[in-house]
């Protein structure tokens, strides 16, 4: 096979005007109808001769001394058999290009560029040569090795055999012959594609007839194996939380025409990032960027280029699922490539839907199939399941997570996948970004289904130009919601996004860092006997089912609902490694009461706590209203009893109220701290109550009680 390249200078002209020189590949602002013209002589002879274009926009016909030799969609690679049309000399080739007219190509969401985008070149063949190669690896043997099968197509099937090597750098590791019918062959010690480790394999198929090889495919190809198990993805059987973005193609104002080192330069900033996938919206991107990504280790997901397209427009929908098959048939044997999906947002059919999942089947059983969805929940889990996608997708854009807790809560038999988040939402807002990343790797390590997540790609990594959408989004005709600009310089949200992807499990269930406000010595118990608080695991237990009936009544409350700034309940006043004190507080609410034991004699006994989470001063509660009691138990059978009130002894745990530091003082209780986990929605008091006893008596045991409908947390009891 030779291949001889028609790039370079062309004669160009739009509509009827005058003709103009033009360098191809290009790819310019929309202007209509346009003509693309160039001739060019013979240098190879071979039996067959095709005439291939890498990719056009948005719409062509090709045309070839004269005669009409075929049309083209967009984005796609096209192979025009012109055997009988070539000439030695004096070939004049033509192109007449669309790119405002076609109902599908052209889109909003993004500015359009026309243009013939990619490489056109003649390939000289012999009249035996391979049509299609497809690589089908089964990773088996707990991965360790793979079941190889290859699927070749020949122009002459009544004649072909195959040769069939593996190379794993310069090393041949798998060779063997098959005839049209595909062998399955096994391959041992198999080194797996991944992120992290993207090795990659060479594969050789050479086509043989009579003994002589007439044509020969080679290509990058790896071992991987991407599944969905219930709310994850699963790759080479790990679990895999996939964090990405989305990349449009453009750099700066180039179009659709990006060099190799812009291309390589967008996906090694895109991995130092800490990705592992991209998403390439909206459309087929050059094929050189599925070559990088193999090689770099960024998994892909590639979309026939659809944006609120009509999909019960026949035009629109019958050009997507060309333009699909046509992605599927180039890319499928790339490591890279994760997931097909067969649309972005678009108004569709039930029929394009399953048609769309049918195609990806029929050409690439071997892969994951989606669709990029901004649908109510409830219509994604009847159109999903109706038509078999692998796993779900959302865009929930909003400017609270809620939204997305939601999705992640419906959504919950299969794998989700945020396909698209942030948006201007979070442009200009770092710490708004972080956090939803924070939240949403914390419904990843949930994996249940009361919420679970398997990914998420932010919109967007560059912005680009588009027009007619105005602010916040855009402004100047600019897409303002990338991580870097048009050119790659970094925005606001970079270093927040980039500190996002390094979030781990620790780092998460860690979510807040233990603080306290206030002490002042109050937390020491220097020359103490501190007493055991009895059933301590059964207490713990005790105070998180009194945590959550809490949240609930903070969350179903009259007055929660009026307020718009809602008390937070992440952590509660759990106290974190502060010797002497409980981390959980005991809980004494009714009829359960709190005890702590110990044989010890003091003139002080000092009860630190004191507060409840229940309407208490100086949030609620009548001043002096009896809430409970302390019991002092001594070894001669005789007790103490000291009432415990409301304002006295007795105060709110909560410091803060609304939008406001509160200062709940009891009359008798001094102030031991204020602390907490996070500043901005919890800070929680703790008292200090100083009880003079007999200290000619031993105390055996300190018990504290709550009338009915009260509660009161107790960290600690000592003697001093």
């Amino acid at each position: 096979m030779t291949v001889q390249p028609l790039n370079g200078t062309w004669q160009y002209r739009i509509g009827q005007g005058k003709t103009t020189q033009m360098s191809v590949p290009f790819s310019r602002l929309a202007v209509g109808h346009s003509e693309c013209e160039r001739t060019f002589d013979l240098t190879a002879k071979s039996d067959k001769v095709f005439l291939n274009f890498d990719g056009i926009t948005y719409y062509a016909l090709v045309y070839l001394n004269g005669t009409l030799v075929g049309e083209m969609l967009p984005y796609s690679e096209y192979s025009f058999d012109v055997t009988h049309l070539v000439r030695e000399k004096d070939n004049t080739l033509k192109v007449e290009l669309e790119d405002i007219k076609p109902k599908f190509g052209p889109t909003e969401g993004w500015e359009n560029f026309g243009g013939i985008i990619r490489d056109v070149s003649l390939v000289y063949k012999n009249e035996s040569f391979i049509e299609d190669v497809f690589f089908k690896p089964q990773l088996c043997d707990d991965f360790k090795n793979a079941l190889v099968t290859v699927e070749a197509v020949s122009s002459t099937p009544e004649k072909e055999s195959y040769e069939i090597e593996l190379f794993l750098e310069d090393d041949k590791v798998l060779s063997y012959c098959q005839d049209s019918s595909p062998k399955t062959v096994k391959l041992c010690d198999v080194k797996t594609w991944s992120p992290d480790r993207p090795i990659l394999y060479k594969l050789v198929v050479k086509l043989l007839c009579d003994g002589k090889v007439t044509d020969t495919y080679s290509a990058n190809v790896g071992f991987k194996e991407l599944k969905c198990s219930r709310h994850r993805f699963v790759l080479n059987g790990k679990d895999i939380y996939l964090k990405g973005i989305c990349k449009h193609e453009p750099v700066g104002d180039s179009g659709h025409c990006p060099t190799y080192d812009e291309i390589y330069s967008d996906l090694k900033m895109i991995k130092d990032m800490g990705c592992n996938f991209v998403r390439l919206v909206h459309y087929p991107h050059n094929k050189v960027t599925l070559d990088i990504a193999d090689k770099i280790g960024l998994m892909v997901w590639e979309e026939p280029g659809l944006w609120w397209s009509d999909t019960s427009d026949e035009e629109v929908s019958r050009g997507s699922l060309e333009v699909l098959r046509r992605t599927i048939l180039r890319d499928r044997n790339h490591a890279s490539v994760g997931f097909w999906l067969c649309f972005n947002e678009c108004r569709f059919t039930e029929k394009f839907l399953v048609d769309s999942a049918l195609l990806c089947r029929k050409y690439d059983p071997t892969r994951l199939v989606s669709g990029a969805n901004c649908m109510s929940d409830d219509d994604t889990l009847v159109y999903y399941n109706m038509c078999g996608f692998d796993f779900y997708t959302m865009h929930p854009y909003a400017p609270t997570f809620d939204r997305a807790a939601e999705s992640a809560r419906k959504l919950c038999d299969k794998p989700l996948l945020f396909t698209e988040w942030g948006g201007f939402y979070v442009y200009n807002n770092p710490h708004l970004l972080f956090d939803f990343m924070k939240n949403m790797y914390e419904l990843y390590l949930n994996n249940d289904d009361d919420g679970a997540l398997a990914g998420a790609f932010l919109w967007f990594f560059a912005e680009l130009n588009d027009y007619n959408r105005g602010e916040p989004a855009c402004t100047d005709g600019t897409l303002h919601e990338g991580v870097v600009d048009k050119y790659r310089k970094p925005t606001l949200i970079y270093d927040a996004f980039v500190k996002g992807m390094s979030l781990d499990e620790n780092s998460v269930k860690k979510k807040h860092s233990f603080f306290i406000l206030e002490n002042d010595g109050a937390l020491s118990f220097d020359n103490c006997t501190s007493l055991e608080l009895t059933d301590g695991k059964v207490q713990e237990e005790g105070f998180y089912k009194y945590l959550d009936k809490v949240r609930e009544i903070e969350k179903s409350s009259e007055e929660a609902r009026k307020s718009i700034r809602r008390r937070s309940l992440v952590v509660g006043p759990v106290l974190e490694s502060v010797d002497g004190l409980c981390n959980v507080p005991a809980v004494a609410e009714g009829k359960d009461s709190v005890a702590f034991a110990g044989c010890a004699t003091g003139s002080t006994i000092v009860v630190t706590g004191l507060t409840t989470m229940d309407k208490a001063y100086p949030l609620g509660g009548e001043y002096g209203e009896k809430y409970g009691e302390i019991t002092v138990f001594y070894t001669d059978d005789s007790t103490l009893v000291m009432p415990l009130c409301n304002g006295t002894e007795i105060t709110t745990a909560f410091a803060l109220n609304g939008s406001s530091r509160i200062n709940p003082i009891a009359e008798k209780a001094a102030r031991a701290a204020i602390f907490g986990y996070d500043k901005n929605f919890e800070q929680y008091v703790l008292n200090r109550l100083e009880i003079d006893i007999d200290n000619t008596k031993t105390v055996k045991q300190v018990e504290i009680s709550s009338r009915q409908g009260k509660s009161i947390l107790v960290y600690g009891v000592h003697l001093k």
